[in-house]
């Protein structure tokens, strides 16, 4: 039978060992663009040896023989070696196994090599470092054998520890390396499973994954208390670190967000004991203090103060000094400071004087003597994550106290009350984090008040930023995540119809979809009250009126709330879970005397917390009992 294999006809050509000095590259390889990982191939063969060798025709000029040697393929082989002779690895003088063609065949072997190959699959390389390191050896061995880091090595055997059904799809060309990645944040194959088989095509991206897996987790990157604590104090703590080894050596994901709050608490407390002998009448600790709680407090007026006579000869100075300064200003010549010196020392000099004169201005502003006895400072932590003091604040209920009688105010002591609130911290985020589920449900039922929202903020930062500070909806679309602060909130009937209007979206989108049509394409032939349907699900589930704040909603809020006619007692009712377990004896006596009646209250005195926490559920039961910060205020108040 005839051979028609091409590579049979290439004549058989001698191996032979030849220098690497006397090897260079051959005009005739036909692989132009330089090669890329040069320096692992070096590694790879300093520890294993040149495994194949390279093809080589005589080199001449004139048709003379010059005893160096061409290579046709094996080029980026030869950059290799030429590497490990520079970095001394190697001798010049070395010899490799060359097979020597000639001319003829060169060009067709060359070809042959280059266009004949496939690159080895990323999974095929994650099973053989797993293959690895089951025969003994670690990270740190095989990684200079391969010419990568250590955590190179480490990151893809994390991705060994996937499901084998994730790891198939990653072998089969159906998941990308970003997407697998992601998902081995997790070790719980049941969990990676679910999150690829329930988010639809164009979510499977790593970003949503990892929002996925740690939703109830906080970033230590964008987290201020996290900045605040400092990850070196919580992992001292016994705090645990989800570690993302795909992405930079700072990022991760704290685990336990109770313990990063009490350590926050801890902080701000010692705060509070460096200013109390400021005379502040009360002192208070916020782990968070957004726009909603700053609703709930007034400034302080000050009046202004005449000038001392010091104080006078001291403003005439810095006055002097300023108009000396400005002199200069005025008189500078560019031309004369090509390097900005002049100008940047004469600057400097301006800016020091106006802090001095901003200074004295402000010791000129003192409280008013009623405002005094009522104002407290807030100690919390701002966005940055520093430690953030907001003095001479007045609760708006204290706005209308008349003042204490002379020489009964705390202020007058010079000592602070730090006063304790009726709700916790963690109880009154949980609550308001129901409050928000309920706002959500009822909004997705309400696309007039949804698209009247939308507009509003839209309108807000087009013509007036400054009044929209307070953004209860968010326009760009953050879906807040409420179990960090009640942790049973899934269970909640207002969670539960959110769930389920989810779920009906999803799959009207998915279906939509599968006719090949993307997204867009088919929100542009759906009817104009279904695109308002859906609009009024995405405003609402971006609704977040969490807050540390006891006090009534704050005006945004209540405006939402009477929009909605929300009732909160429609979605809420104290339940040892969200409430009961969380309060004192005392305010449960209270809260039942104020629902049910005193009577019930007076018989209920003697029991023990355990057994009046299950007594006050069932009377409370029906009572449509609210606290103050999830009852709405009437329109006439807002």
């Amino acid at each position: 039978m005839e051979n028609t294999d091409p590579i049979q006809d290439i004549e058989i050509s001698n191996i032979q060992r030849i220098a690497i000095k006397n090897l260079v590259k051959s005009p005739l390889n036909v692989r132009k663009k330089e090669g890329s990982g040069i320096a692992e191939l070096a590694a790879l063969i300093a520890s294993q040896g040149l495994i194949q060798n390279l093809v080589v025709t005589e080199q001449k000029k004139k048709n003379k023989k010059t005893g160096k040697f061409e290579v046709v393929a094996g080029g980026r082989r030869l950059a290799a070696l030429n590497l490990l002779v520079a970095e001394a690895r190697l001798s010049k003088e070395d010899e490799v196994d060359c097979r020597v063609v000639g001319v003829k065949e060169a060009l067709q072997m060359s070809l042959a090599e280059n266009s004949g190959r496939e690159a080895m699959h990323p999974a095929d390389l994650i099973m053989a470092y797993r293959n690895l390191t089951e025969a003994g050896l670690s990270p740190d061995e095989i990684a200079p054998r391969f010419g990568v880091s250590p955590l190179t090595v480490k990151r893809y055997l994390k991705l060994t520890n996937v499901s084998p059904a994730i790891f198939k799809l990653y072998a089969e060309d159906e998941m990308n390396f970003e997407q697998i990645s992601a998902l081995a944040l997790t070790e719980d194959h049941e969990l990676q499973e679910r999150i690829w088989n329930s988010t639809s095509e164009w979510q499977r991206n790593g970003s949503t994954f990892r929002r996925l897996i740690t939703g109830t987790e906080i970033d230590i990157r964008q987290s201020p208390l996290a900045k605040f604590v400092g990850v070196e104090e919580y992992e001292a703590a016994g705090g645990l670190i989800r570690r993302d080894l795909f992405g930079k050596e700072d990022e991760g994901y704290i685990q336990d967000a109770e313990l990063l709050e009490s350590l926050a608490l801890e902080k701000l407390n010692q705060a509070v004991e460096a200013i109390v002998g400021e005379g502040h009448a009360w002192a208070q600790c916020h782990t968070t203090f957004d726009h909603a709680d700053e609703a709930e407090f007034v400034k302080a007026r000050t009046i202004r103060r005449e000038l001392t006579s010091e104080e006078q000869a001291a403003k005439d100075a810095l006055d002097a000094e300023m108009e000396a300064i400005e002199a200069e200003f005025e008189g500078y010549n560019e031309d004369e400071d090509a390097s900005g010196e002049i100008y940047s020392e004469i600057e400097k000099r301006h800016e020091a004087v106006q802090r001095k004169i901003a200074a004295l201005s402000e010791s000129l502003e003192e409280l008013y003597a009623d405002d005094l006895e009522i104002a407290g400072v807030i100690v919390t932590v701002d966005h940055a994550g520093e430690l953030r003091i907001e003095r001479n604040l007045i609760r708006k209920e204290d706005v209308k106290k008349q003042p204490k009688e002379q020489g009964t105010g705390l202020a007058g002591t010079g000592q602070s009350e730090a006063l304790k609130p009726l709700h916790s911290e963690k109880l009154t985020r949980m609550l308001t984090a129901h409050r928000t589920a309920a706002l959500q449900v009822e909004l997705a039922n309400r696309p007039d008040v949804a698209l009247a929202a939308l507009v509003h903020q839209l309108a807000l930062q087009v013509f007036g930023s400054g009044y929209a500070s307070n953004r209860i909806v968010q326009v760009n679309i953050e879906r807040p995540y409420l179990k960090p602060d009640a942790e049973n909130i899934e269970q909640s009937r207002a969670a539960m119809a959110v769930e389920e209007k989810r779920k009906v979206w999803k799959e009207r989108i998915k279906a939509g979809e599968q006719g090949g049509k993307n997204l867009f394409q088919w929100l542009l032939e759906q009817p104009q009250q279904d695109l308002l349907d859906l609009l009024a699900f995405c405003m609402a589930v971006s609704v977040n009126t969490v807050s540390s704040s006891e006090n009534a909603p704050s005006d945004d809020i209540a405006a939402l709330m009477n929009a909605l006619n929300l009732d909160m007692a429609d979605w809420w009712e104290p339940t040892p879970e969200n409430y009961l377990s969380h309060v004192s004896k005392d305010k449960i006596l209270e809260v039942v005397g104020e629902a049910v009646s005193p009577d019930i209250a007076q018989a209920l005195t003697k029991m023990k917390k355990g057994e009046l926490v299950e007594s006050a559920e069932k009377y409370l039961s029906g009572s449509r009992w609210l606290p103050k910060n999830l009852k709405v205020k009437p329109s006439a108040e807002i």
